[in-house]
């Protein structure tokens, strides 16, 4: 009589909800470089910070918008802040403007309300679930949807920005170009850049 080796099948590892980044679509979207994290050989802090660069073009943004817009009608906010879209859609972004009043409260909780212009800087996710390129077009679908009326990418490896609103093509262009904003705000990134002490290769 033969016997048959029954080998116990492997336990999949669960991945704590603090290396969530975003869920897309009910797609878990973990933090670039969180199995380092599972594996003891970097900390939390280490995989969820931006890099100087990607600091530097957020920072010019928000100067130029708090600069430029009247605070009593907007409000820029930075800082990864949290978008509650619908079930199983629960996204972030680097800078977001709203109209003052847009947002009748301020909880803990995700906001809920679609701002007026959204910036992305980079993308900083692990590709185990999803490409870069079905990550960024998915996410700008769901934001425009959701009542995004602007949607700005800033790509430091091809030096490129993105524009998206709704019922437009989506545009990209180097970003050496002069793009608008918002309000009549417009942004030179790579002017700009070109006068930081900055290293883009």
């Amino acid at each position: 009589m033969e016997t048959t080796l029954l080998t116990p099948k492997k336990r999949e590892r669960k991945i704590p909800e603090y290396l969530v980044k975003e869920v897309l679509n009910g797609t878990p979207i973990y933090y670039k470089g969180y199995k380092s994290v599972l594996n003891g050989n970097k900390t939390l802090e280490e995989i969820m910070g931006s890099s100087g660069l990607q600091g530097l073009i957020i920072l010019f943004i928000q100067k130029l918008l708090i600069k430029n817009l009247d605070e009593k009608l907007y409000l820029p906010l930075t800082g990864e802040v949290g978008l509650h879209l619908s079930h199983k859609n629960n996204l972030s972004g680097d800078i977001m403007v709203y109209k003052t009043g847009q947002i009748p409260v301020f909880t803990k909780k995700y906001l809920e309300v679609a701002p007026m212009l959204q910036v992305e800087v980079d993308t900083n996710i692990d590709n185990s679930n999803i490409t870069d390129n079905q990550y960024v077009t998915q996410k700008t679908k769901r934001l425009l949807e959701f009542g995004v009326e602007k949607l700005i990418w800033v790509f430091t490896t091809t030096q490129t920005i993105w524009i998206a609103e709704p019922h437009q093509d989506w545009r990209i262009v180097d970003w050496n170009k002069t793009i608008d904003l918002i309000e009549g705000i417009q942004m030179n990134l790579g002017e700009y850049l070109s006068t930081m002490n900055v290293e883009l290769d």
